[in-house]
């Protein structure tokens, strides 16, 4: 979504985009021990199978893609896809703790000839501190690109602190996009609404998140819908299970719900976009920082499910409108900037 969003919203601006296929091979590796990860291989097949062409029919039908797929910094290296502006971003690509992005440079785009403009869009560290082994390293590289955006608030003063200025806070790409540009999308799902429905979204089968859906249900007189992308979620407890859905279904099934309860971000986001009432667990307080600050910037933080009581299903969202909109500004003028540096042929 933060892909389909981004690669959108700069055709909107009459850029010729196309996002660069990078599948690094520590996307499939693992650090689970051998026996360990078959077991989990044999699993996840028909996950997988059906994942990569649920997935990979939607960035081929809707993502222009570089012409080349790159499978190492290397091949970016010595081959580099050529442009007049590149852009990285978004989701914890400055991750060095959890993930293996932070520790790759093609996500601090090196690989790009320093002639050209580079940039971050909504660039994500999700660390709650830079490690000291490093912050050099990531001062030299962030110091080397023309402009700087993030996503998350405290991930500015991260960056200040190793000696980043100017820094500008931008909001999450699928925000770029209006509720009607996802309609494009939503209105090719195969998904036909006969009932009313709750809809849920949850990581790691958070039980609370489950049983709190089914006492909502109960009391909404309406049926449970769940979406997911492991085939073992059916045996949820839900009325209907929807099995690594498209990108579009996902979408539509947000949109037509009668209310969303989830831990995360984007089943949240999306509950925005469309006004659709939502009960929103968090996972870890740490992780959830992000969706924490959108809910009271948004005047929408007793949205949050601090306990077993079942919240409101009635829901103002004219203040988040507003909210969303001025957002949405402040990331299409951000983008128009650096359009226009380039085509000015301005450096930094």
């Amino acid at each position: 979504m933060q892909t389909y969003a981004l690669n959108k919203a700069l055709t909107k601006l009459d850029v010729d985009a196309k996002v660069i296929d990078y599948n690094p091979t520590y996307y499939k590796k693992s650090n689970q021990r051998f026996i360990k990860k078959l077991i989990r291989n044999i699993i996840r097949i028909p996950d997988n199978i059906k994942g990569n062409r649920v997935f990979g029919d939607f960035l081929q039908q809707y993502v222009p893609m570089s012409a080349e797929t790159f499978d190492s910094y290397a091949d970016l290296l010595s081959n580099p896809p050529q442009a007049d502006l590149y852009i990285a971003g978004s989701d914890q690509i400055w991750n060095c703790m959890n993930k293996e992005n932070g520790k790759d440079d093609a996500f601090f785009l090196t690989f790009a000839p320093t002639a050209k403009r580079r940039i971050t869009y909504a660039a994500s560290l999700a660390m709650p501190h830079i490690p000291n082994s490093q912050k050099a390293r990531y001062h030299n590289l962030i110091e080397a690109l023309d402009q700087v955006s993030v996503r998350e608030p405290s991930a500015k003063p991260l960056l200040q602190e190793i000696g980043i200025r100017n820094v500008k806070t931008v909001p999450d790409p699928v925000f770029l996009l209006n509720r009607d540009d996802w309609d494009e999308l939503a209105d090719q799902s195969d998904f036909k609404k006969t009932e009313d429905y709750i809809l849920v979204y949850g990581y790691n089968r958070q039980k609370n998140v489950y049983s709190y859906a089914k006492e909502l249900a109960k009391k909404l007189n309406i049926k449970v819908y769940i979406i997911g992308n492991a085939i073992e979620d059916y045996f949820l407890p839900g009325n209907k299970y929807f099995w690594n859905a498209s990108p579009n279904t996902f979408i539509d099934l947000i949109r037509n719900a009668k209310s969303v309860v989830t831990n995360s971000f984007h089943g949240t986001v999306f509950s925005l976009i469309y006004n659709v009432p939502f009960h929103f667990f968090t996972v870890k307080q740490s992780t959830n920082s992000r969706m924490l600050d959108l809910l009271s910037t948004t005047g929408l933080i007793n949205r949050h499910v601090t306990d077993s009581k079942l919240l409101s299903n009635s829901v103002s969202f004219e203040n988040a409108n507003s909210v969303i909109a001025t957002q949405r500004d402040t990331g299409i003028e951000y983008l128009i900037s650096n359009i226009e540096a380039v085509r000015n042929n301005e450096n930094r």
